[in-house]
């Protein structure tokens, strides 16, 4: 199989090119930034586009079988839209060509579930943190979910409880629709989007994943991974 991955110069993104890499795929590292990507394999090749760009997207998915997503950005105040645009870029394109399976990664914030087994400091800094930092990245994580749920692609939607770079071993679940769990290890994420490749069970579903052996803490989770890549000088457009 030939995979194309977009967001694969993110910390996620880089962790599935390895795995997909692993399992004998084919695969292209989509990124804006080739010259500083850090892997190297026979199967591999590394391609320079922008995923909101509907020409560029359609010249590096060629000849693919599978396309899979781990784009991401940081919160912000101002209206977002690389999920959406990147996702009718995809869509159009893996038309086109004719390739079927579709994996994206989206987010379990995007639904209002909260776990009942949170304490109420956890739903309290969750709520906030959903209602008031993440209202524009959400809003259009939930416009590519609609989009990619109206297309005639074999889809998966991977919503991940909260990224977060935990130390191995970890292990993990996923199931349609809700799970219990407080994070999702970015290894995890990145092994379930990979297993995806292989599977017809989740073909147009939702499907949560969450680590299932450790958890860190929500408040410093949420320092780490939502506040302080909007401070000055960082660059990121990778989950």
């Amino acid at each position: 199989m030939r995979v194309a991955v977009f967001g694969a110069n993110g910390p996620t993104g880089r962790l599935l090119t390895r795995d997909i890499l692993d399992a004998g795929h084919a695969t292209i590292a989509i990124t804006r930034h080739p010259a500083n990507y850090p892997i190297t394999a026979p199967q591999l090749a590394i391609v320079r586009a922008d995923a909101t760009s509907e020409s560029a997207v359609k010249h590096a998915v060629e000849g693919v079988d599978a396309v899979v997503s781990t784009l991401g950005t940081s919160f912000s105040r101002r209206p977002i839209s690389l999920y959406s645009q990147s996702a009718v870029a995809i869509i159009e394109a893996m038309t086109e060509i004719g390739a079927r399976r579709l994996v994206v990664t989206s987010s379990g914030a995007v639904d209002a579930w909260i776990d009942p087994e949170w304490n109420w400091i956890e739903r309290t800094i969750a709520r906030r943190v959903l209602a008031v930092m993440g209202r524009t990245l959400y809003e259009d994580m939930g416009r590519m979910e609609s989009i990619v749920k109206a297309s005639d692609l074999d889809w998966t939607i991977m919503r991940p409880l909260g990224l977060a770079n935990i130390d191995p071993p970890t292990t993990y679940a996923i199931a349609e629709g809700h799970i219990r769990g407080r994070q999702t290890a970015r290894r995890d994420l990145a092994a379930a989007i990979a297993d995806q490749l292989a599977r017809t069970d989740y073909h147009k579903k939702v499907v949560a994943v969450a680590t299932t052996n450790k958890n860190q803490s929500i408040p410093a989770t949420i320092w780490r991974e939502a506040i302080k890549p909007r401070l000055p000088n960082v660059d990121r457009r990778g989950q």
